[in-house]
């Protein structure tokens, strides 16, 4: 009996292999290339497009205000730079013009040391004095005028107080040392001695340090 079943035409192989080559294969799924270490850094990632728009202003603030940060640390820098190179010019211009007047006493004393003119030393001392208040006269530094003016706090330093027959109270009768002022600007107070008026008179005169007492001393001029 034959092995293929009636009313079915029997299958040759090779139909069989046609057949299933022509059955289409069902379509390969393209896998997403991954990116390689380190690529694509800098660019937006999609989590990056998502972050709220507060999370973003936030973000820029704070990259600008660490500029602003950076560029004022940067100015202070320059400006203390800048400070110290002026002061630093200020010294040396008067160093300069005080330098003459060293120059010259070193000459008046070598000269009075040769010669023992001690008359010439003194007039050396005095020409170098001039030299040096010149020199600072320069640069806006004058002395203080105190003699036979009334005492004033603001530019004189009262040392001590005398009664004077000569003088009248509150008058300047000696400096013991000369004050001086940078423009306006009083550098340092002239230390005076202040009548406090005839023996035997009251009345208020300047105590030490500019100060007042109500009672004349007793000891004399």
């Amino acid at each position: 009996m034959s092995p293929h079943r009636e009313g079915h035409p029997p299958r040759h192989k090779g139909a069989d292999h046609d057949e299933r080559r022509a059955v289409p294969a069902p379509p390969a799924i393209a896998e997403a290339p991954r990116p390689a270490p380190g690529e694509g850094q800098g660019v937006p990632t999609p989590a990056e497009d998502l972050l709220a728009p507060g999370e973003k202003e936030r973000l820029e603030l704070v990259d600008r205000l660490q500029r602003l940060a950076a560029e004022f640390s940067n100015y202070q820098k320059r400006t203390d730079r800048r400070i110290e190179e002026e002061r630093r010019e200020a010294v040396r211009r008067v160093v300069l013009d005080l330098l003459p007047a060293i120059d010259n006493f070193d000459r008046a004393m070598a000269a009075a040391e040769a010669t023992r003119d001690f008359q010439a030393l003194f007039e050396g001392i005095r020409l170098v004095h001039g030299q040096l208040l010149a020199g600072l006269a320069a640069h806006g530094i004058t002395p203080i005028e105190t003699g036979r003016r009334a005492f004033d706090p603001q530019h004189h330093e009262a040392v001590a107080h005398l009664p004077s027959h000569e003088h009248p109270a509150g008058q300047v009768i000696e400096e013991t040392q000369r004050g001086y002022r940078f423009g306006d600007q009083v550098l340092r107070a002239s230390r005076v001695a202040v009548s406090s008026g005839k023996p035997g008179e009251g009345g208020d005169a300047p105590e030490p340090n500019g100060g007042t007492e109500g009672e004349a001393p007793a000891e004399g001029a």
